[in-house]
């Protein structure tokens, strides 16, 4: 059983969210730099799709982090995600040490903080967690998945199974624009677990091309990639001021937290619109 919950939900169960961020002139999706942010509970009884990638090909990958250990618990991931790509002809993710470190650091915060969405208690967004990682670069594109899973629901088989069942995890993890991936995993989950029976993920994707390197031509086919001449490129100290001020003004608006979640992406698509003229 497959469900669309509340925030809370109950212990044991598996908690999931994907973002996707981009920049000029990467594609039409420039023109917002988030997408909805969505929350998944799979349940105890929950019957997930099997992944090309078997959990018996990736080394730790039916063990809790704690058990096999975070770093295999790690690579298990990595070796399923492409896995599942390449059952789908997208070429492999490559680790990146920043988006990593990214990674880790936020799984941390969550499980530390007690919190679990893309926008942190002192409102930092994925934009500005991987400000590092895009630097100078003149194209990139960035996306993020997180979740939690106790007992059983806390290994990274039962994790990508998971994020392949939601569309927009499945979209960050199929994305043949991405080129790199940062996994970041924390023992214990943001309600409270213990740390030896649940288990905290982050995955920051990445591509990026430097302003030396010319434009950056994708392989996804659905990219259209926008001129550089002809748009006017946001700082990455723009986007966190436009991403804090939406911040602000989503916490103003009453509501359930999707009808703020709707308000802050309006409010990011129409400054972002601003700000290019």
């Amino acid at each position: 059983m497959v469900a669309w919950t509340p925030p809370a939900v109950d212990e044991g169960g598996m908690r999931q969210s994907p973002q996707l961020t981009t920049a000029r002139p990467v594609s039409r999706l420039a023109r917002r730099l988030s997408l909805p942010v969505l929350t998944l509970a799979v349940l105890a009884t929950a019957t997930l799709a099997a992944a090309p990638a078997r959990a018996a090909d990736c080394a730790g990958a039916n063990l809790l982090p704690a058990i096999a250990s975070v770093s295999t618990a790690k690579d298990a991931t990595l070796c399923l995600i492409n896995g599942e790509r390449a059952a789908r002809g997208v070429a492999p993710l490559s680790s990146q040490p920043e988006l990593e470190a990214t990674a880790d650091a936020y799984s941390r915060a969550m499980v530390a903080q007690r919190f679990f969405d893309h926008v942190s208690p002192g409102g930092q967004t994925s934009s500005d967690r991987v400000a590092g990682y895009v630097g100078s670069a003149s194209d990139w594109m960035t996306g993020e998945n997180l979740a939690w899973g106790a007992n059983a629901l806390g290994t990274p088989s039962t994790i990508v199974r998971g994020w392949m069942g939601s569309a927009g995890h499945r979209d960050n993890i199929l994305n043949a624009a991405f080129t790199e991936i940062g996994v970041g995993i924390a023992t214990g989950s943001p309600s409270g677990g213990l740390p030896a029976l649940s288990a905290t993920y982050t995955t920051e994707f990445g591509t990026r091309t430097t302003s030396s390197s010319g434009s950056m031509r994708a392989s996804a086919s659905s990219l259209d990639p926008v001129p550089a001449t002809t748009a006017k490129r946001l700082s990455a100290k723009q986007k966190r001021q436009i991403s804090k001020r939406c911040h602000r003004v989503a916490k103003r608006t009453k509501g359930s937290k999707q009808t703020r979640k709707a308000r802050y992406d309006r409010c990011v698509r129409t400054q972002t619109r601003a700000a290019t003229r």
